[in-house]
């Protein structure tokens, strides 16, 4: 079985999912148990799972600012783009948040 860390690589998961502990353990055996060889063709698909994981569970106002972070360090940033439109409807979600995403967004050009 591939490992955490080779998944990770393989889909192309920035670092700072693992440095700022936004892979628990339940999503990590949810993603590996579901990887077939050659599914990093479509590396973008999990990790948009995983942002919709952290969604789906009423993420705090923290882990909602590390989502937004990781969404621009994201290689995909058609879908990246697609993941902060459900970001700003999350309970969580205020005006920092909505401030982080204008700020990066603007920092990166977007």
């Amino acid at each position: 079985m591939i490992s955490m860390e080779e998944f990770l690589g393989l889909m192309e998961f920035p670092e700072e999912w693992l440095e700022w502990k936004m892979i628990p353990k339940e999503l990590m055996e949810m993603q590996l148990k579901n990887y077939r060889p050659g599914d990093e063709q479509g590396a973008e698909h999990d990790r948009n799972g995983a942002f919709h994981w952290w969604l789906k569970r009423d993420p705090s106002k923290e882990q909602l600012m590390n989502l937004v972070k990781l969404s621009f360090l994201d290689p995909d940033q058609i879908m990246s783009s697609d993941v902060r439109k459900y970001i700003v409807k999350a309970r969580s979600c205020d005006q920092d948040v909505i401030s982080l995403i204008d700020e990066l967004a603007n920092r990166s050009g977007l």
